[in-house]
């Protein structure tokens, strides 16, 4: 490295309270608290100077004592920032700063030679955010903003640079998990189970590793009108659809305990699905069986269904892609759960074989669909109120919505099959949806009675 040697340097986050009192500091962060007793007022007058600030711990222990400290306060205020180490920003000047964002950050500059190797973690990655140019990891519990000059040392950290080559720097990324020395990472067998975006997922729709706004925070209520209950269905000619009478389908079911022990994934039918099968699944799982206006605690509106939803919000919407069904059109459509009826949509031929193609292939090849029942998502009738959580609620939803079409399509003798993947692109285009504001979230095969079950 060229310039001036980085400088180490300590401070608090700009939204730290430091309220000092008679001996007791305590500092509030907004992922906790810390408190220290018996602090002399020397250095309880240093520390409200800390938040938004930065400077070496000599350099405050001189600032100390021009203020009119004693040696021995300076020595108490080393082993304060010694026991404020966790809470405490560390920078690099004029490189990086590394801030706590989590509860236990715990920083701790490790033991490193001239000769060590550091490389940066594959789970690290930079982004832009309010504070400028930032490095995060899932692994962390720190956020380390950027400044330009510290652009070419990131990027040589792609393998791995001599710790002589930058001392400071590559000791402060190791300290907040953004880089490891040698091959730790590679032979730590829990982190080699790993994606990059499976863990970024997992670290940032739970709370703990973050201090981002994170719950029913209703961040956009001054800013966007929440969408409504349920969407405007499109437009295409109709099909009607059976709608059951429960009382009927109550006897007529097995025993619950027998559905569900006798569940299971079919990829191969003895027969296609009937429309009045669909309707009556449709009907059981996925109906709007009420909407509800805005009320304290709740600013939008909200419906109720078979299934349950997170916050009644009930984002997620159903499209079917038919290739056979006795009673209905092959093609593609639009499921209006509030009408309870099939909308057609005039999707490209191509795209409707397509979407049926990517169906068999989710199924290693076992299965020729009758009917591909996609699940998309309105983002933003979740995003609108949660922070953090929101596309992690949104596959919750997902999941136990599937686990209604098993059960229901079990105690009908279908034949029913989750798909753990698809093609979001490909569907957004059959069913004419912007990807980012509707796509799919969700693939469920149904079939009419499965194989052996025929007469």
């Amino acid at each position: 490295m060229t310039g001036p040697a980085p400088m180490p340097m300590v401070g608090l986050r700009e939204d730290a309270v430091v309220d000092a009192a008679d001996g007791v500091v305590t500092i509030t962060q907004p992922f906790g608290a810390v408190t220290l007793r018996g602090v002399p007022r020397a250095v309880e007058s240093l520390l409200r100077e800390l938040p938004g600030t930065l400077a070496g711990e000599d350099d405050l222990a001189e600032r100390l004592l021009a203020a009119g400290g004693t040696s021995q306060e300076a020595a108490v205020l080393y082993l304060t920032l010694s026991r404020l180490h966790p809470v405490l920003v560390h920078a690099v000047e004029p490189l990086l700063r590394v801030a706590p964002i989590a509860r236990d950050a715990g920083f701790r500059l490790p033991a490193l030679t001239p000769q060590d190797t550091v490389s940066l973690s594959r789970f690290a990655f930079v982004r832009r955010s309010e504070q400028g140019l930032v490095l995060e990891s899932p692994m962390s519990r720190h956020r380390v903003t950027l400044t330009e000059d510290a652009m070419p040392l990131l990027a040589a950290l792609a393998r791995p640079v001599l710790v002589k080559e930058a001392p400071e720097a590559l000791a402060h990324l190791v300290a907040a998990g953004m880089a490891f020395a040698g091959d730790a990472e590679e032979r730590d067998p829990a982190l080699r189970a790993w994606d990059f975006h499976d863990l970024l997922f997992h670290s940032r729709s739970r709370s703990g590793r973050h201090d981002q706004p994170f719950g029913a925070t209703f961040r956009f209520a001054d800013e966007l009108p929440p969408e409504p209950a349920v969407k405007r269905p499109p437009e295409g000619a109709a099909v009607e659809l059976y709608a059951p009478s429960l009382e009927e389908a109550a006897v007529a079911d097995p025993p619950f305990t027998t559905v569900l022990e006798s569940r299971r994934s079919v990829r191969e039918y003895a027969a296609p699905p009937t429309l009045r099968q669909l309707g009556e699944l449709l009907y059981r799982a996925a109906r709007v069986k009420d909407v509800h206006g805005p009320v304290p605690g709740r600013p939008y509106e909200a419906s109720s269904r078979p299934y349950p939803g997170g916050g009644a919000a009930y984002e997620l919407e159903l499209y079917l892609t038919v290739a056979r069904c006795e009673g209905l059109d092959g093609g593609v459509y639009y499921y209006d759960p509030l009408g309870h009826r099939l909308v057609t949509l005039p999707a490209r031929p191509e795209d409707t074989r397509a979407m049926l193609a990517v169906a068999r292939l989710a199924t290693g090849g076992l299965a020729d669909p009758d009917v591909l029942i996609t699940v998309t998502s309105r983002f933003r009738r979740v995003s609108w109120k949660y922070s953090g959580l929101a596309y992690a609620a949104t596959l919750k939803n997902v999941g136990v919505l599937y686990q209604t079409f098993y059960l229901v399509a079990t105690a009908m003798g279908m034949a029913p099959c989750a798909l753990g993947s698809g093609d979001a692109d490909l569907a957004a285009r059959a069913f004419g949806l912007d990807w980012a504001t509707e796509s799919s979230v969700g693939d469920f095969l149904i079939g009419g009675a499965p194989a052996g079950s025929g007469p």
